[in-house]
């Protein structure tokens, strides 16, 4: 079971497979991609500023247009509130710079409470993971990076990729972990107290 978010960034086309258990919002816009995709979310969360005057085909949540959450923020919050553990946000980049950064700070906020998250970009995906580790099976290809989310980031073990670490200290102001790997192995990417971004390819999941 997974709480899938469509927000109102760019929509590369890239999403999940969406089972019968699974929790579909379309946060303001993402509405849209919802329509164009075919997909009738749940629910639908938002101040509408952005989709506008839309007749919304599900049950909604109307939020008030001053507020501290953005609308992605207020559906993971309804997630957590359903339970559930995973997230996945799609169209939630490109476009304003703004909201991009805001939901990759969603990422660390649904780190920091124990749950997975993952943003999808124009073919790649992003999760954060706290004093935890990520999985990749031997199979995985392409391109991963690695980034301090929040502070500095002790501990952090990498294994099985082109270049490796053990127990490193990575710091938000230096991209030490860009243009990384896969090399045909089960690989690792490990941190004991603090958070790291990881990005992959849309055509990999962690295990």
């Amino acid at each position: 079971m997974k709480c899938v978010i469509f927000a109102g960034g760019t929509d590369y086309g890239a999403a999940p497979v969406i089972s019968p258990d699974d929790l579909v919002i379309a946060a303001d816009a993402g509405y849209s991609a919802c329509v164009k995709r075919g997909i009738t979310p749940q629910l639908a969360v938002g101040d509408w500023d952005s989709l506008g005057d839309t007749d919304i085909g599900c049950e909604r949540v109307d939020l008030p247009a001053d507020k501290d959450d953005t609308d992605t923020l207020a559906a993971i919050r309804i997630g957590i509130e359903q339970g559930f553990e995973e997230f996945h946000v799609c169209c939630g980049t490109g476009g304003r710079i703004d909201h991009t950064l805001a939901n990759l700070q969603c990422l660390v906020f649904l780190a920091k409470q124990g749950k997975r998250g993952f943003l999808y970009d124009d073919g790649a995906v992003v999760t954060a993971v706290s004093d935890g580790e990520v999985r990749f099976a031997a199979s995985a290809k392409g391109g991963v990076g690695v980034f301090a989310a929040d502070g500095n980031a002790y501990g952090v073990t990498v294994k099985g990729l082109k270049y490796t670490l053990e127990d490193a200290v990575m710091t938000a102001d230096f991209p030490v972990g860009v243009s990384n790997s896969f090399i045909g192995q089960e690989s690792v990417v490990a941190v004991k107290k603090g958070t790291l971004y990881v990005v992959f390819p849309t055509d990999v999941f962690p295990v």
